[in-house]
């Protein structure tokens, strides 16, 4: 399984957890253990909040088809359900008329498809080609890209095949519980 994801998001996770941390001592420096504790049912919701949002989500590509897992919801795509693969703002996955995009591989942008060489666009699955160019979403050194090209390679090798199309949706219920209870424990500690 190959598994694509912002790096750009990492960092932004990492860092909030580093700020809220630096809060927290200061806190305690400041004002003491007992009133620090009441700021950390707040710092928790925002270090969970930015690990939901930017590290959470992911493109995961494996034998079966494509799972893209983002805030509170994911969706496994498999190879004969997926009709198109577009990277205009994020990585997109359509079936039909429906389209799933994927929090987890966003387009770069628009400094890095200027600073972008020509070579990056070359050796690219033939899906990949609009009007015989690559939208900036496409170079295989931005994380939808590198996606987009992974999926492409291999749903164009499924191509003519018979294979089954679904396409299963799962809600992140716990994910979703630990956002309402560490809201509700920030309400209330304030």
């Amino acid at each position: 399984m190959q598994v694509f994801r912002s790096t750009f998001g990492r960092v932004i996770t990492i860092l909030v957890g580093l700020v809220m941390a630096l809060a927290l001592v200061l806190f305690v420096r400041d004002y003491g253990v007992a009133s620090a504790l009441g700021s950390v049912p707040l710092a928790a919701l925002l270090v969970y909040s930015s690990a939901v949002m930017f590290w959470l989500p992911r493109v995961e590509v494996d034998d079966g088809g494509v799972r893209i897992i983002n805030l509170i919801r994911s969706h496994y795509i498999s190879w004969g359900a997926i009709d198109r693969v577009d990277t205009r703002y994020a990585l997109a996955v359509f079936v039909g008329q429906k389209k799933y995009t994927a929090w987890g591989a966003p387009a770069p942008g628009r400094h890095a498809a200027f600073f972008a060489t020509k070579d990056q666009g070359q050796h690219l699955p033939d899906s990949t080609y609009l009007a015989g160019t690559v939208r900036p979403g496409d170079l295989v050194t931005s994380e939808s890209g590198a996606a987009a090209a992974v999926i492409r390679n291999r749903w164009e090798k499924t191509q003519g095949l018979d294979l089954i199309s679904s396409v299963n949706t799962a809600w992140h219920f716990r994910t979703i519980s630990a956002l309402i209870t560490l809201t509700l424990l920030a309400a209330l500690a304030f």
